[in-house]
């Protein structure tokens, strides 16, 4: 006979069963079903409309179907109002003849994962998440800092940090190891880091940080803000990625280290950052994929706007991290996403880079170690260092162009997500601001 699965066990003791996935554009989506029902959905799956997942109607992908993925059970720490315990999994998602639908985002990051071990690679990512932990502010702002502290600060007032303790914790419960939190940068602002791991795990679980942390900053009054540039006056929020590549034997070498270069790097790092280096504006529009992600990137706001990397130069898009006498430490440090990143595409696109900068042997171009946005036009021409796109359509179009990340995608899931950033930018495009009425009313 055999033994009931972990999944099946944790559900004898949960109420209802949360079954989760994402649509295109990352936000997390759900089902959520009585557990008694758990054995015949896991077996069966659950009939799904694709425009959820699409966000547009598709005659051709209209009826989908949610799988759930028993290894990715987990039972919430903390009870609904009325003290229900509700557990959550991860789905995946099938078409009508019960293949891995194209656009499903977990569907596309596995896709790459196996492309990049069928070369002896393994991905291990990690991700560091800022937000902002907001009070209820004026209408139409998303709020107030709920402290005034700085970079690094112990407050005295720890109502935030307790909100960061208590998303610690819930992880924790969930499984995922915290390394640690601390105070960023401007007032109410935070970053909690969790352990790095492989590529679909780490991907799923920023996606359950995030929720989390929106539901025990809730609890304490507070707002959790993961947007990109929630606060005019204050820096944006970034989602720094952490990326190497280990071999996949068991000894499971660090690929990205080489002892006997200056920096540590190996030849096979240095030919998967000029991939990145090379595929950066496609990506640009894979991590910063919103309106909002723009007012971020912008010269001068201690944000990375250039094509550039570093070893030591923490303004730059790219940077070389890591202990040269850990190996396994080397890595490559993503400095310009945001939280709006959809990871489990912003994934499968750097590992679809990391593999043409391979396959091409592009060379990687010299460290800049000084703020790329304080050289001159000409410096940044004969350094051949070129500006990320600076606004949604130009990340957009540059998708479009990009063959290799396109393919890492498949051309459905790519589709779907510029028609939808597009279906954002001409909305944005229709909106007359209340900046607007001041400057233009009464004097044009």
């Amino acid at each position: 006979m055999t033994a009931p699965s972990p999944a099946a066990r944790l559900v004898e003791d949960a109420d209802f069963v949360q079954l989760l996935f994402t649509d295109i554009a990352g936000r997390l989506k759900t089902l959520e079903i009585p557990a008694a029902r758990w054995a015949e959905v896991r077996d069966g799956g659950w009939t799904l409309d694709g425009s959820v997942v699409l966000g547009y109607g598709d005659p051709e992908h209209s009826d989908l179907r949610l799988v759930p993925d028993p290894s990715t059970y987990v039972q919430r720490p903390w009870a609904t109002p009325s003290g229900r315990t509700v557990g959550m999994v991860f789905c995946d998602i099938q078409d009508t003849a019960g293949r891995p639908f194209a656009a499903d985002p977990r569907a596309v990051l596995r896709r790459a994962v196996r492309a990049s071990e069928a070369r002896g690679q393994r991905p291990v990512f990690g991700v560091e998440a800022e937000f902002y932990l907001l009070r209820p502010g004026a209408p139409g702002t998303a709020g107030e800092p709920a402290d005034g502290a700085g970079y690094w600060d112990l407050s005295v007032d720890e109502e935030a940090d307790e909100v960061c303790r208590d998303i610690a914790e819930a992880l924790a419960r969930m499984g995922l190891t915290v390394d640690g939190h601390h105070h960023e940068v401007c007032a109410g602002q935070r970053e909690l880091v969790f352990r790095h791991g492989d590529a679909l795990s780490t991907a799923d679980r920023l996606l359950l940080l995030k929720h989390t942390a929106r539901v025990m900053a809730r609890r304490r009054g507070l707002t959790a803000v993961f947007m990109p540039k929630p606060l005019a006056h204050l820096y944006g929020n970034a989602l720094h990625v952490h990326v190497s590549l280990e071999g996949t034997g068991a000894s499971a070498e660090a690929l990205f280290h080489d002892g006997t270069d200056p920096d540590g790097m190996s030849a096979l790092f240095r030919g998967s950052l000029a991939g990145v280096l090379e595929h950066a504006p496609a990506l640009t529009a894979l991590g910063n994929p919103t309106v909002n992600s723009y007012k971020r990137l912008v010269p001068a706001s201690g944000t990375p706007v250039h094509r550039s990397w570093a070893r030591h130069n923490r303004s730059t898009a790219f940077k070389v991290v890591g202990n040269n006498a850990v190996p396994g430490s080397v890595r490559l440090e993503m400095r310009s996403p945001d939280p709006s990143a959809h990871p489990h595409l912003l994934f499968a696109g750097i590992l679809a880079a990391f593999a043409d900068g391979q396959d091409r042997d592009l060379k990687l171009p010299e460290a800049c170690e000084e703020p790329a946005d304080q050289l001159t036009p000409r410096d940044l021409a004969a350094r051949g260092i070129l500006a990320l796109p600076t606004d949604l359509p130009s990340a957009l179009r540059a998708l479009e162009e990009d063959g290799t990340v396109r393919e890492a995608l498949g051309d459905l899931a790519a589709d779907a997500l510029v028609r939808n950033s597009r279906a954002d930018w001409a909305s944005w495009h229709r909106l007359v601001t209340p900046w607007e009425i001041e400057r233009y009313a009464d004097s044009v």
